[in-house]
């Protein structure tokens, strides 16, 4: 009978056999050679990355969009100059040996190494998550990282301009629009790129909490594979702070006993799996508000919703401008369409709706039906914040 052990030298993870009465010589010289024989690779680099960064680049290769205008990005420099032309695409600077070719669950189970957080040259990447667009909801660790005058702050379109007004660096502004996602995504690697050439402090600025269905896994994989491994400082979710600052809570006891999130677009804009109807059950939806009719209409037909299910929609939610539409599955489509909702809005379904919500509240906006201005007796939008706190 044996027992087996494993040794971590921090290059490679090799198991062995120990014999249980320890009189075989013969498997005790053959772990020793083993280990010996690895420490010398290892001690020779053999199994290091490549010091440099980065490797020579090579020309981008990008796809045409339908609409140049659309597909263009904002370029602010607060602090700096002229940015320099990147020219190469963010597949080309890879650091860590290549990795065997294994579909996503496999890759994902998958324990690697990761590379350090710092690179020689000083380049580093933070990403952060920027809450549901008030600055007060920013962590102390996020609104540090952004008073930063030296960082360049990668930012999605979608952050508030409330937001992007605290950042002290340099800034840019992927346009994210439908159709041209890929593309930009493209564009923010290869900006993250030349910042960490330059050994620059870049930070990944995202809406929300980056890592509900906001990109942020796969963000740091694609970062890991330059080279470094991003520090995240989360944030604030749009699924639970956004209905609240909406009046709008996704629990409540003896309404809503469960909360479900929700994307409105699945992978290659396709359409989520639906979420059958549940009484007592929140439905909240991220990134839905551009196929809202299709999607109320598959959940009264294929899962069951009653159309005089309560629906409402919080538009920017945490900034000046915030609104907050009440219908019910049957209405909310031409509601929204009547007050024109844009992105980025929050969509939740069910009961918990009309708990909090009052007829005061709709007449904040001259009574007209379905539609609630600020959040009634939540503190929300910059302007009652700042009041409530006497600035």
């Amino acid at each position: 009978m044996s027992q087996s052990f494993a040794h971590n030298n921090g290059t490679s993870n090799m198991s062995y056999l120990r014999p249980s009465n320890g009189n075989n010589k013969s498997a005790r010289a053959l772990i020793v050679a083993s280990f010996a024989l690895t420490t010398m690779i290892t001690a020779s680099g053999a199994f290091l990355p490549h010091p440099s960064f980065p490797p020579p680049s090579l020309p981008s290769q990008r796809s045409s969009c339908s609409s140049a205008s659309s597909c263009s990005s904002i370029i602010l420099q607060a602090h700096h100059g002229q940015s320099s032309s990147l020219n190469y695409s963010h597949g080309d600077d890879v650091l860590l040996p290549p990795s065997p070719k294994r579909d996503n669950r496999t890759a994902a189970a998958t324990t690697r190494t990761k590379p350090p957080q710092r690179l020689p040259n000083g380049g580093r990447i933070t990403l952060v998550g920027a809450g549901p667009g008030l600055p007060d909801l920013l962590t102390l660790a996020a609104h540090r990282v952004l008073s930063d005058p030296d960082a360049l702050v990668v930012v999605d379109r979608l952050v508030s301009k409330e937001i992007r007004e605290v950042i002290a660096g340099e800034v840019r502004v992927a346009r994210k629009y439908p159709g041209c996602a890929e593309q930009a995504q493209e564009e923010i690697y290869e900006w993250c790129k030349g910042g960490l050439r330059e050994g620059r402090h870049v930070v990944r600025l995202k809406i929300g909490d980056p890592f509900v269905f906001g990109r942020g896994g796969e963000e740091v994989l694609e970062f890991r594979k330059f080279g470094v491994d991003p520090v995240v400082i989360p944030g604030v979710s749009a699924a639970f702070s956004a209905p609240l600052l909406g009046s709008i809570p996704v629990t409540h006891r003896g309404i809503s006993n469960q909360v479900v999130m929700c994307t409105g677009y699945g992978r290659d804009n396709t359409s989520p799996d639906l979420i059958r109807y549940h009484e007592e059950q929140t439905v909240v939806f991220l990134m839905a508000v551009g196929r809202l009719r299709e999607l109320c209409r598959n959940l009264v037909s294929k899962a069951g919703y009653p159309k005089d299910t309560p629906v409402g929609i919080v538009e920017r939610a945490g900034c000046p401008e915030q609104r907050t539409v009440v219908g019910t599955m049957d209405t909310i489509a031409d509601l929204a369409e009547r007050y024109d909702v844009k992105p980025p809005s929050t969509i939740v379904v069910g009961e918990v709706v009309n708990v909090l919500l009052t007829e005061e509240d709709y007449d904040s906006f001259g009574g007209e039906e379905g539609v609630v201005v600020g959040g009634g007796g939540v503190i929300s939008g910059v302007a009652d914040w700042q009041s409530y706190f006497g600035q």
